[in-house]
C-alpha cells in the first residue's frame, strides 16, 4: 500500500488549497539515525513536497532530506538551518540534478551522525555536510505544500488533485544512538 498525500484546489478556511501533513512529534522523537524515504514526487508549478526534521523547541534547526519544486522535478534540494554564532538563523544546501522523480519511486535519505550528515538519493551519496550538526533529538516531517515564496503559487497548468506517493518511511538507529535523545 501507499501513502497518498493529497493536494487539491479547494477553498477551506479562507485557503485556496488543501493539503496535507505527517508528523511524528507525538510519536517519535531521536538523534542521529538514518532515515529513508521512498516516493513519487508530484509534477506542477507550486507544488511543493518535503521529507524533513525539526526539534520540538524553537527554530531552527530543521534537516530537510528531500525538498522538490514541482516545476523542477528533476532537482532536489538537501538542507540543513541551523543557528550561526551571532545567533542568525543561517542555512547550507545541496542541489542533485538528476532524473525527473515525477516519473517513479525513488529513495532519499541521510545518515545524521553528531560530527555529519550524509545525504543519499537512490542509495549514492549526493551532499556532505560536517558543520552545525544538530545535537538535538528531532522528529520527522513529510508534506505536500502547495504555494509559497520558494516555490511560487500553482497556475493553470497546475494539475489538481496531485499526489506525493510514500512507498515507506524507515529509521535506523545503532545502540549507541539509540540512547540519545532519550529523557
Amino acid at each position: 500500500d501507499t501513502l497518498r498525500i493529497r493536494a487539491d484546489e479547494k477553498s477551506v478556511a479562507g485557503f485556496d488549497y488543501t493539503s496535507g501533513l505527517i508528523s511524528t512529534r507525538e510519536s517519535f522523537i531521536f538523534q542521529n539515525g538514518y532515515m529513508e524515504l521512498r516516493a513519487r514526487v508530484p509534477k506542477g508549478k507550486g507544488l511543493w513536497p518535503a521529507f524533513w526534521l525539526l526539534q520540538p523547541g524553537p527554530w531552527p534547526p530543521e534537516i530537510d532530506v528531500l525538498e522538490v519544486l514541482g516545476d523542477k522535478t528533476d532537482q532536489v534540494h538537501m538542507s540543513l538551518h541551523y543557528q550561526d554564532e551571532q545567533g542568525q538563523a543561517s542555512h547550507d544546501m545541496g542541489t542533485y540534478q538528476g532524473a525527473d522523480f515525477s516519473k517513479d519511486l525513488h529513495t532519499f535519505a541521510a545518515q545524521w551522525k553528531p560530527t555529519e550528515i550524509i545525504w543519499y538519493i537512490d542509495g549514492v551519496e549526493r551532499y556532505r555536510l560536517q558543520e552545525n550538526i544538530p545535537q538535538v533529538p528531532m522528529y520527522l516531517l513529510i508534506n505536500l505544500a502547495v504555494g509559497g515564496t520558494w516555490p511560487g503559487y500553482p497556475d493553470r497548468s497546475t494539475p489538481f488533485p496531485s499526489y506525493f506517493d510514500v512507498d515507506y518511511v524507515r529509521v535506523y538507529q545503532s545502540e549507541s544512538e539509540r540512547g540519545l535523545g532519550e529523557g
